[in-house]
């Protein structure tokens, strides 16, 4: 082993490339900085550095980033004309090689070939040997041994369309490698890559005072956990470098190693990561609160094991990791920002976008629920959070709600990944009911509008306050001559118009409704783009679930709150947005008895009250729906409520109605039924008229209801009447009044609901 001690080799400086992953070069040069090494990004993934051994040994010991560190020997211009692999040939023939190492030490060779250059990196890497041998054969007629696994000098060369160099590799092994990694997850995160993003959000830094600049560390899909284990090794002044001192760098036999200044290194650093271990244990309030969850029972063991093996067991009694899905994260997120826990976190995440996800279509949702849960969580305390997010195509970290966001294009192993990182921006303040306030209007012909919408508006502002309601019903043709229906949800309208009859001029009807829609948008203050139109005219069959034929460019899907839950709106495609407000009471009910329980949920649409039923810990959420559309888009419902599809727990059944519940034999406690009025759908066997179906349908479900649950049977058609054999049979209660919400008229009920149980033997 090389070794030396004097002043002057101490001082020596070398010019030394430093090589990472590609996109990496920014995270590696604040790494660097963080070091006191000066650098310089010459081309991708390489920065250059002019630094003596002490530098040397620091990037080997302590970069997280680095991939290897190279001292350049030589290099020459190629023609990709003529051979390439003698040109190779001669660039290492010009080096006399026995003044770099002797006879007795073994080389390996490594070579990088641009994919522009033809020429075989086998025979290339055999030419680079021989002429390495021959310079030694030349000398001492013998040559020195090949060893790849383990060699005393590695000598690691590259190749382009214009020119070939040689370097001696001085870290030997790879520095992106932990030893910590015992278990494993699907598509697991980089260590290296892991360690770059937390210098590019900027976790190494510290305050004036020397705290941390974080207090906290928030990882809501942690996966294996790499992020939360890189970030302790971080805060820990881990030396990442420790783990492969005793034998594996390729700077031991380099003639100006200084083995005493390396041992001296060496004991620093474990010196330095035993007292801030120390600090840690002694001072928990020093450590940045650590919160690691996934909804993979599997992923949080395989995150615990991950951290006793770094060393860090010691630790694991202060850190909060747990099984919890991504729905829950609010609910643990917001009593920490109410007492001052979360002043300043760090949220950053590997979500699974598309290897662990695999349906593309549940990605866009998954981040946008992210998002939103977020800027919940944080609602109104002040606080901005950084948050950096990973993901496969940058269309989806797009959606994500951050201020200035920067962008880093990079690579997960083989995998192309974008990193957007930035503050959290503020979430939603208000909508469009909580933001009205009543004023001086003139409307020419269309002044009774104006004023019965403003007295609406004034009387359902404190109601909707109250149950804080974004979505809500502030017109229904209350006035003869304005035949529209006015739909609030969030910071959107919805107007609706009512077919006029034929004793009215068309151009009567359209002056109206242009008045109408005028004195709306003065009203709410609105423009153009937040107001969605429609035409209502008497359906028939299945028409009102059917696709409208909309050119309308601004998007399909937006996203409407619901006492906690996001459900995605469509306000042009079809002539029912997705969301029935006439039945916010119904799916609140059905949450609040839905813990623990097994809920079935029949003519499913877009599965808002499976949505609840979830949010309120079901055990088990079933929907069933004639159409496969419609529980796609339930399944994106879910997945924008953090909830998991693939998970056996939520089923999704495209199947008729009647058929289904015929065959199946598992038992529910609740049961939700919401049919059509009338359906002629082709996939429906022959006609359903709920009027005449309706005893055959609860009775068929009375079947699959356990025998202390409850069946929810819910219709719009105005003239129904329940028949009188389900009340001998079942015990019935007309709940009917206590579902339809503030906003619609109980004297002329939108909807009939009716709570049916089994009759209890006495």
């Amino acid at each position: 082993m090389a070794t030396t001690s004097s002043a002057t080799s101490l001082d020596l400086t070398h010019d030394f490339i430093i090589t990472c992953a590609d996109g990496l070069e920014a995270p590696l040069q604040t790494e660097l900085d963080s070091f006191g090494i000066t650098s310089e990004v010459k081309s991708t993934g390489r920065l250059a550095v002019k630094g003596n051994l002490r530098d040397l040994y620091t990037i080997c010991l302590w970069s997280r980033v680095a991939s290897r560190v190279l001292l350049p020997i030589k290099r020459k211009n190629i023609n990709t004309d003529y051979d390439v692999a003698e040109q190779l040939y001669g660039l290492a023939k010009s080096i006399d090689w026995t003044q770099q190492f002797s006879l007795e030490q073994t080389f390996a060779i490594r070579l990088s070939v641009d994919k522009r250059v033809a020429v075989s990196q086998q025979f290339a890497m055999l030419r680079i040997k021989d002429a390495i041998a021959d310079t030694f054969n030349e000398a001492f007629d013998s040559r020195p041994d090949v060893d790849s696994r383990n060699p005393d000098f590695s000598i690691f060369a590259t190749v382009n369309d214009k020119q070939a160099e040689l370097y001696l590799d001085l870290s030997g092994t790879s520095l992106h490698r932990r030893g910590y990694r015992v278990a494993m997850t699907e598509a697991p995160l980089k260590e290296n890559l892991a360690a770059a993003l937390l210098y590019s959000t900027g976790w190494h830094k510290k305050n004036p005072d020397n705290t941390p600049f974080y207090n906290a560390l928030i990882d809501p899909m942690c996966g294996s956990g790499t992020f939360i284990i890189e970030a302790l090794l971080m805060h820990c002044d881990y030396a990442v470098g420790i783990d492969k001192a005793a034998n594996q760098f390729g700077f031991y036999e380099w003639q100006h190693h200084d083995e005493a200044l390396w041992q001296q290194m060496i004991e620093d650093a474990q010196d330095r990561f035993r007292e801030a271990l120390d600090i840690a244990l002694e001072q928990p309030d020093t450590l940045p609160l650590i919160l690691g969850f996934d909804g993979d029972k599997g992923a949080i063991i395989a995150t615990e094991k991950n951290i006793i093996a770094a060393g860090l067991q010691d630790l694991l009694p202060l850190l909060d990791i747990d099984t919890q899905a991504l729905y829950q994260l609010k609910s643990t997120l917001r009593p920490m920002v109410k007492d001052g826990r979360l002043s300043n976190p760090l949220v950053i995440t590997n979500p699974p976008y598309g290897e662990r996800l695999g349906d593309e279509d549940m990605i866009k949702p998954l981040y946008q629920s992210l998002g939103l849960i977020l800027q919940d969580s944080f609602a109104g305390s002040g606080t901005h959070p950084m948050l950096g997010i990973l993901a496969a195509n940058v269309e989806q970290v797009d959606i994500l709600p951050i201020k200035e966001p920067q962008t880093l294009r990079c690579h997960n192993g083989a995998i192309t990944v974008y990193f957007r990182y930035g503050r959290l921006s503020a979430g939603q303040a208000g909508h469009l009911v909580s933001g009205f306030e009543r004023r001086e209007i003139a409307v020419d012909e269309g002044q009774d509008f104006v004023n019965r919408l403003q007295k609406n508006l004034a009387k359902l502002k404190k109601l909707a306050k109250k149950d804080d309601v974004s979505n809500i019903r502030v017109y229904d043709a209350d006035l003869p001559d304005f035949k529209v229906a006015v739909d609030l949800y969030g910071d959107y309208a919805h107007v609706q118009e009512y077919a006029p009859p034929k004793s009215i001029p068309p151009e009567t009807a359209k002056k109206r409704f242009n008045l109408a829609l005028m004195g709306i948008r003065e009203v709410l203050g609105i423009n153009r783009e937040q107001v969605f139109i429609k035409t209502r005219a008497r359906q028939s069959g299945n028409e009102q679930y059917s696709k409208q034929g909309s050119t309308d460019k601004r998007g399909k899907f937006y996203i409407a709150r619901e006492d906690g839950a996001y459900l995605y709106v469509n306000f042009t495609d079809y002539l029912d947005t997705g969301l029935f407000i006439d039945h916010r009471n119904m799916r609140m009910r059905i949450k609040a008895n839905s813990r623990d329980k097994a809920v079935l949920n029949l003519f499913a649409y877009t599965c808002t009250a499976s949505v609840h039923a979830a949010l309120a810990g079901a055990k088990k959420v079933t929907s069933v729906d004639l159409s496969q559309n419609y529980l796609d888009w339930g399944k994106q419902n879910f997945a924008l409520n953090g909830l998991d599809v693939s998970r056996s727990q939520y089923q999704f059944v495209a199947a008729d109605i009647f058929e289904w519940i015929k065959s199946n034999t598992e038992q529910y406690d609740i049961i939700f039924i919401d049919p059509p009025t009338f359906s002629n759908s082709k996939k429906f066997q022959g006609t359903f008229d709920v009027q005449r179906d309706h005893a055959a349908l609860i009775n068929r479900a009375m079947n699959r209801l356990t025998s202390d649950g409850v069946l929810y049977f819910s219709n719009n058609f105005t003239r129904f009447e329940l028949d009188e054999q389900l009340s001998q049979r079942y015990d019935v209660t007309d709940i009917t009044h206590q579902t339809i919400g503030f906003d619609f008229n109980i004297k002329k009920p939108i909807h009939q609901s009716f709570e049916i149980r089994h009759r209890q033997e006495s």
